[in-house]
């Protein structure tokens, strides 16, 4: 079953902070008090002591009168990390006694094994404890009704990463990309890039075909997928191939196609940076045109869709 990534489900809470609460009502059947907002909020879990904790996202419910109902602490926990069963604790009571409401630790967790190790029980003493709410790719919500996945893109996305090598891969594809076609194209070309990450190969071949194969499908690989790496890979290869051919007698054709093919995977890692806004160096343009390794410039291209600048693709 495929992981959750880190990055991914704090995005998808920032954009649409309802996903923390569908995570809370789908994932782990807790129903939250009547609400009129869901909203992001900056709020720092700190003590008088030097020492500040600062939780991976916020999510408070309000009512109309913009009173405190509920508040979501959302964390991403990739590994076992005793630390956070003082941590943790603290986001829970501090942040309950600033809002004056209930609160919930929701935890999301790359595999059963570090969830089984989340929802333990926190004792605080002799006599309370704190119990996180664990959420695992096993709980995630199967979105597969294109309704559902139009009111939540973001439930959406995640369900599709956390069902991709399942039966019902296929009906989940479709979905998020019905939820996907209610986004601006920039948010719904991030998600794509996030998801086309962290899908396994067979999965994103299946999403891939789909989108260039399928009529429903054609407008949203036009203006999603956008084809920049195909595109971009294409472009590169032809120049290279006319490149072969003209110093066949020299180098050889399948040098040159060898080069063709080099440029092509450059050319392709900076379309990507390039559509996702980040700026590209000199320095960073020249290391990437330059390089001759193919399986370096794999790297670097799946790497293009998920950094947070063009430099740390070569992290």
């Amino acid at each position: 079953m495929p992981t959750i990534d880190h990055e991914l489900p704090i995005d998808l809470i920032h954009n649409r902070p309802m996903t923390a609460v569908e995570l809370l009502r789908h994932a782990v059947g807790i129903e939250p008090p009547p609400f009129a907002t869901a909203q992001v909020e900056a709020v720092d879990c700190s003590q008088l002591a030097p020492v500040e904790f600062r939780a991976d996202s916020v999510v408070v419910l309000r009512d109309e009168a913009g009173s405190a109902r509920m508040a979501l602490i959302v964390e991403v926990q990739q590994r076992h990390d005793a630390r956070k069963s003082f941590s943790w604790p603290v986001y829970a009571t501090v942040l309950r006694a600033r809002l004056g409401c209930a609160t919930a630790l929701l935890v999301i967790c790359p595999d059963r094994t570090v969830a089984r190790w989340c929802e333990r029980e926190i004792a605080l003493g002799p006599s309370g404890t704190i119990t996180p709410l664990a959420v695992h790719p096993g709980l995630i919500p199967l979105v597969t009704d294109h309704e559902q996945a139009r009111s939540c893109p973001e439930l959406a996305v995640l369900s599709a990463t956390a069902h991709a090598e399942t039966a019902d891969a296929g009906p989940v594809m479709e979905a998020m990309l019905a939820g996907l076609a209610t986004l601006d194209q920039g948010r719904a070309k991030l998600y794509l890039s996030y998801v086309m990450a962290v899908l396994p190969n067979v999965a994103r071949k299946h999403l891939e075909a789909m989108m260039t194969t399928t009529r429903d499908y054609e407008e949203i690989a036009g203006r999603y997928l956008s084809h920049w790496v195909d595109k971009g890979r294409a472009e590169g290869e032809a120049k290279g191939r006319a490149e072969g051919e003209a110093k066949g007698r020299e180098i050889g054709r399948a040098e040159g196609e060898a080069k063709g093919e080099a440029q092509g995977e450059a050319r392709s890692i900076l379309m990507v940076l390039e559509s996702r806004g980040l700026e590209i160096s000199p320095d960073t343009r020249d290391r990437i045109e330059q390089c001759n390794e193919l399986a370096l410039l794999d790297t670097w291209i799946r790497r293009a869709a998920v950094v947070g600048s063009a430099d740390e693709i070569f992290a």
